[in-house]
């Protein structure tokens, strides 16, 4: 298993345990009405990184124009399965549409938080 697989696994890893924290939270704080558009941004956010992956995989084996047309078509079927995922939020009876905003920025969360372990351990680590 290469790097990168195991790299996207473990990011995944870290989405679903956010994800499930943020839900438990939201339960137990009593605010429960809100976990079903956090399931759906969460769901969106994992999804998005899937795609995104794959997309960086599958152009890092083509040639160089190939793979930025690629990539730019890409882009737009991410954001185009976003904003579905958002009107779906919109359209749903019980989903929480700002609940859902949050959870889409999962994937942002757990790079900032990975960001700052990285940066935290170079401080204690001596060369």
């Amino acid at each position: 298993m290469q790097e990168y697989d195991v790299e996207i696994k473990k990011t995944i890893i870290q989405m679903i345990v956010w994800g499930l924290s943020i839900c438990t939270a939201a339960y137990f704080t009593g605010y429960s009405g809100k976990i079903a558009g956090l399931f759906i941004g969460i769901f969106t956010s994992v999804i998005y990184f899937l795609l995104m992956g794959y997309r960086i995989k599958k152009s890092a084996e083509m040639p160089i124009n190939r793979a930025l047309l690629y990539t730019k078509i890409g882009w737009i079927i991410r954001l185009g399965f976003i904003v579905a995922m958002m009107l779906l939020s919109i359209k749903l009876p019980g989903v929480d549409f700002w609940s859902a905003v949050f959870g889409l920025f999962t994937l942002q969360i757990i790079l900032f938080l990975q960001a700052v372990v990285l940066i935290t351990k170079s401080f204690f680590v001596k060369s």
